[in-house]
């Protein structure tokens, strides 16, 4: 069995991590290689792992807890795809509210399975606005509690790379800003500018992968009582239901999800919830709409499938991260989803629930540097 090269993203809800895996293991096809992904989610039903698989990506998956937690089962689905389908390149995006990546899954990977599995450099993820948000603060938007906050700094201080996204969406002044601020904070870490969405740099960052000779050597002090309460903040929403139009007439799904998201948003603002990501995919035979937010009080990014044809029903996932009370957020939804279908005529019929708080952290290896 060759040696293959296994890529690890970290990084906060919400930063792009997703796209990161897709346009990349794109951009590694496009070269010749053949590229698995493994995605990894606390709970169960997750639009990422369903969009890697529509972009015809071999996609296994890791749920119910993280990638550190559970890592006897990252293994096994690392040696099975190893295996059997022979990749050059197996990217694992981890859970976003893990951090201490480098210990418990680096590390463990180079002492126990080193002659399997070479470790590029741990690359985080970071979205600029989250950082700002971080650096100036908003009067009017939540902000996350102490505890969630160290969670988002763990993770960039272990970073091998920290891949900074979405240079498309900001002015050149503010990514040299949050450039040269990423370079004091985090001195061990390459800053590598990307667009994800778009592609930019994302060739550069695979040349880093490669050429870089360090990873996961920046081990932490991790305090996982702080940790464990940063996690128990955060309340984790997988839904999904099926959305039927009661006259029988089309309905745009986008519509929809608008006027659902803005419902929602309504009741996050009301009661200061602090949104680290929320998604929501409505689609049917033909294609599907996909919505995302990264930040309370902030307008959703819409993808269309061009090849969506509006029909009068639709299968609905939504999963929302969000520092809020599961029961208070189970509140919110439900009253978004009756109020929307009260004013378009439509009909919502649940299929699949679950809104927890992560339980604490327990990895099963935690290891220094090895040789």
């Amino acid at each position: 069995m060759k040696n293959v090269q296994m890529a690890l993203l970290g990084g906060f809800l919400g930063a792009g991590k997703t796209t990161t895996m897709i346009r990349t293991a794109e951009v590694l096809q496009s070269r010749g290689l053949q590229v698995a992904i493994i995605t990894n989610d606390q709970g169960k039903e997750l639009i990422d792992t369903e969009l890697s698989r529509k972009s015809g990506l071999n996609t296994r998956e890791v749920t119910g807890g993280c990638f550190c937690c559970r890592f006897e089962e990252l293994y096994d689905h690392l040696h099975a795809l190893a295996e059997h389908e022979r990749p050059d390149v197996i990217i694992c995006e981890a859970v976003g509210s893990c951090t201490d990546l480098a210990a418990t899954v680096i590390q463990p990977l180079k002492r126990y399975y080193a002659d399997e599995f070479t470790t590029v450099p741990l690359t985080v993820v970071v979205d600029p606005a989250r950082l700002l948000l971080e650096l100036d603060g908003k009067r009017d938007t939540p902000l996350f509690s102490q505890s969630v906050s160290y969670i988002f700094e763990k993770q960039l201080a272990e970073a091998d790379i920290i891949a900074l996204n979405k240079l498309d969406q900001y002015s050149s002044e503010e990514m040299v800003r949050l450039g040269n601020y990423l370079t004091k904070r985090y001195p061990n870490a390459v800053i590598q500018p990307i667009s994800a969405g778009r592609g930019d740099n994302l060739d550069k960052l695979i040349h880093l992968w490669s050429s870089l000779e360090t990873g996961g050597s920046n081990i932490l002090e991790i305090d996982y009582d702080q940790y464990a309460e940063g996690e128990a903040q955060l309340a984790w929403m997988n839904l999904m239901g099926d959305l039927q139009r009661n006259d029988g007439q089309p309905l745009d799904p986008e519509e929809w999800t608008a006027r659902f998201l803005d419902r929602l948003n309504s009741h996050f603002v009301r009661e200061k919830m602090a949104v680290a990501h929320l998604k929501v995919h409505a689609g049917n035979d033909t294609g599907f709409v996909k919505a995302s937010v990264v930040q309370t009080g902030v307008a959703p990014v819409f993808t269309r499938d061009a090849g969506l044809v509006p029909g009068d029903g639709y299968r609905v996932v939504l999963n929302i991260r969000i520092e809020a009370s599961p029961a208070l957020l189970d509140l919110a939804v439900a009253d978004a989803i009756a109020s929307v279908n009260h004013d378009m005529s439509t009909g919502w019929l649940q299929t699949y629930h679950e809104c927890f708080s992560p339980l604490p952290p327990q990895p099963t290896h935690r290891l220094k540097i090895t040789s």
